[in-house]
């Protein structure tokens, strides 16, 4: 199609149909003209860029054609009833782009030509995929806040609970039971204590800016394995760690940690204390491109039906489980926080591995990141 499809506009001569023809071709939106049949007759090059498509391949073919099947009823009757002779926005709609991925755009359908015998529509998609990204962002951080408020504000309530209930039975008992009841009210305030320190880390990885600094793992590991094993009392667990690394882990040392904590205590907590011999596995392996941990146990494992939600917030797989069901949430959102990714094997009885990849920010300069919920 050539511009003289768009007689009638204000621009004139070959100088002012290529100034207007160049606007178009820079657009940030498609743009597209099609006949009274809605066969396209011209289509700008940002169809190329926005969803990898050459303009080449659209040309001659039905409007209809590169609507997603949902909308295209809403859109047949929109423009069957010449409502964009009177109201030009149409709903938004979605296209699949060449390289993957759906982007979303506003639908804009006027017809500009000043000749009303020509029957044909201008349409305009207007890239949208940004805001419709930040939306979903929004959407699920307030739905994990609503989550969060309700959730936390009865976790943190029943070990306090538990603990006056147990004062209370305390002060009437005997001296010689007091020393049993000191025991649970400690049992109780521990398991407060690591719910605060689980909403602390859910709140540290939302909001602190990631810091580049060398970790050092043998400390980390030995710090942590220390405090676990007295704290689930995990004696009957056999644990060993190897190292291997050509190089030096960089990257953030609280979240690294965190991520560690979180698995580890995961192991311990799920332990299977029917079996003769328990044992825990870390392996971790450095180069200078990245950093390969992996986690394995041969604990109670986890049912097939659950694994596509123990990353979810608050999720647990019943009534009996514990923790706050915030740890592996925090351990995925921490290690998506880093750029990484993180895979779970589980067989129900025999145990669950944990395989967590993160870059090595060795050479890279991450220290002023920041993120937040948006």
């Amino acid at each position: 199609m050539t511009i003289d499809y768009l007689e009638g506009l204000s621009f004139t001569g070959l100088e002012g149909e290529d100034m207007f023809q160049s606007i178009v071709e820079k657009s940030n939106d498609i743009i597209l003209i099609t006949d009274d049949e809605y066969v396209i007759k011209y289509i700008n090059g940002s169809v190329r860029r926005i969803l990898g498509t050459r303009p080449e391949e659209a040309l001659g073919k039905s409007l209809f054609e590169f609507i997603n099947p949902e909308k295209q009823s809403s859109l047949r009757e929109f423009v069957s009833k010449r409502n964009y002779k009177k109201e030009n926005k149409l709903t938004e709609i979605c296209l699949l782009a060449k390289k993957g991925g759906t982007r979303y755009f506003d639908v804009t359908i006027s017809n500009l030509l000043k000749n009303e015998e020509v029957e044909g529509l201008v349409i305009t998609l207007h890239d949208i995929t940004d805001r419709k990204v930040a939306e979903e962002k929004l959407r699920k951080a307030n739905n994990e806040l609503d989550q969060f408020i309700y959730k936390t504000s009865h976790d943190l309530r029943a070990p306090l609970l538990s603990a006056l209930g147990l004062v209370d039975l305390a002060s009437q008992d005997p001296e010689k039971d007091k020393h049993d009841y000191l025991g649970m009210i400690r049992k109780s305030l521990l398991k407060l204590d690591h719910f605060i320190e689980d909403i602390n880390s859910f709140y540290r990885n939302e909001k602190l800016a990631i810091r580049n600094e060398r970790i050092d793992f043998e400390e980390i590991i030995k710090e942590e394995l220390d405090q676990l094993t007295n704290f689930y009392n995990a004696d009957h667990v056999t644990v060993t760690y190897n190292i291997n690394r050509i190089a030096d882990l960089y990257s953030d040392s609280v979240r690294v940690k965190t991520i560690l904590t979180n698995v580890i205590s995961n192991a311990f907590k799920y332990s299977d204390k029917g079996k003769q011999e328990s044992y825990l596995k870390i392996n971790i392996q450095v180069t200078p491109d990245e950093c390969n941990i992996k986690v394995e146990d041969n604990g109670i494992g986890i049912r097939q039906q659950y694994l596509n939600y123990i990353f979810d917030i608050f999720y647990r797989a019943d009534e009996n489980a514990k923790g706050s069901g915030l740890g592996l949430y925090i351990v995925k959102d921490t290690v998506d926080k880093l750029g990484g990714q993180i895979r779970v094997q589980s067989e129900y009885g025999k145990g669950t591995s944990f395989t967590i990849s993160i870059p090595n920010f060795l050479n890279t300069e991450v220290h002023a990141r920041a993120f937040s919920l948006n």
